[in-house]
């Protein structure tokens, strides 16, 4: 089976963890994989995520330089007129309709794969309608993000993968410069205002630094340290060198940020929502109770050995978080949901 990855994939600051599941589990699909790339951002690929393009047979295209638009997205559509489906590796409406494009063009199939349900699909009415032109839809094996598709798309094949992580890159350090850490863009489903009035409650009580990793922050808690985009290598160190993930997000589909914390022996610290009961090893807290949060975290900066202690079990349990595991799911799906008889 030959595959095409689309819309042209970011790097650099554009580079989200959509496109770093993509690459992981369909470098391991053990299929012929064609990925679209955008050819002005393609040399800010971090050179720890770069590896996984040997996998690839990578097609140059633009999705960031609108004088190049229409001759990159020529060069997908010559490969995607030898290939057998198309994958929309993302729910975000561009991704979805330049997929949508691509196939109308070529005459070929698509897949759109669906990380968690956004606004966009809920309210855009000709987003939904794209979507429905495919063939199916691929979403993480969380029950509130299935439910929620089946009752969007009553009518479309609906199958789950998953996601892994690589839990031999990550590691701790005996030398911490992060009491508590957050990795997310600035947004409400991450929960920030919450953090806001979180991270003041700890600082009642404890002299705490929280360290924020991620995009669009104009504004951050009180003691804390912005670091923006980093690198893979970057995000790592300052996961070793931190006590506490604290993370009050308010919806998500796996949450990869949480897996590498609890591969670098974190505590994770959330609220106990839906989507946080894929993680039995995280201390959760009743939603919107902000008092107790805090004390769950001013409790793991007072305590060492209990810190440790819960993060062995982080540790333990990310070991079956792998990403050949979503990649055996994500082609079985995808056989399935085309039709094909599947060839082990």
């Amino acid at each position: 089976m030959k595959v095409l990855i689309s819309p042209p994939m970011r790097f650099g600051k554009e580079f989200l963890g959509g496109m770093r599941r993509t690459l992981e589990v369909y470098s391991r699909i053990n299929e012929e994989v064609y990925l679209c790339v955008d050819e002005k951002t393609f040399n800010e690929i971090d050179p720890e995520i770069s590896p996984l393009l040997s996998k690839f047979h990578v097609v140059k295209s633009s999705s960031t330089d609108k004088k190049a638009y229409l001759k990159g997205f020529i060069n997908c559509l010559k490969e995607a007129r030898k290939v057998d489906v198309i994958i929309s590796y993302s729910e975000y409406s561009l991704s979805v309709y330049y997929t949508w494009l691509l196939s109308i063009f070529s005459r070929k199939p698509f897949i759109v794969v669906v990380h968690h349900v956004t606004e966009q699909i809920r309210e855009s009415k000709f987003l939904r309608f794209a979507i429905n032109r495919s063939k199916g839809i691929i979403c993480l094996d969380n029950p509130e993000v299935f439910d929620e598709l089946k009752k969007l798309f009553p009518k479309k094949i609906i199958l789950t993968s998953t996601n892994g992580v690589n839990v031999d890159d990550y590691y701790t350090e005996d030398d911490k410069v992060c009491d508590g850490i957050f990795i997310g863009n600035y947004g409400e489903r991450k929960g920030v205002k919450y953090l806001f009035q979180i991270w003041d409650k700890v600082n009642e009580k404890v002299n705490a630094k929280l360290c924020i990793l991620g995009k669009g922050w104009k504004e951050t808690p009180k003691n804390s340290v912005y670091y923006g985009f980093v690198s893979e290598k970057e995000k790592r160190e300052l996961l070793a060198k931190s006590k506490v993930f604290v993370f009050p997000s308010l919806y998500e589909g796996f949450s990869l940020a949480v897996a590498e914390a609890l591969s670098s022996y974190l505590p994770v610290v959330t609220w106990d929502l839906p989507w946080s009961k894929r993680y039995p090893v995280a201390i959760k807290v009743k939603f919107d109770d902000v008092n107790s949060f805090a004390e769950e975290i001013i409790k793991l900066l007072r305590d060492d050995s209990l810190r440790k202690e819960v993060g062995k079990r982080s540790r333990e349990f990310a070991k079956t978080l792998t990403w050949d595991k979503a990649a055996i799911m994500e082609r079985e799906a995808i056989y399935k949901i085309i039709d094909y008889e599947l060839i082990n």
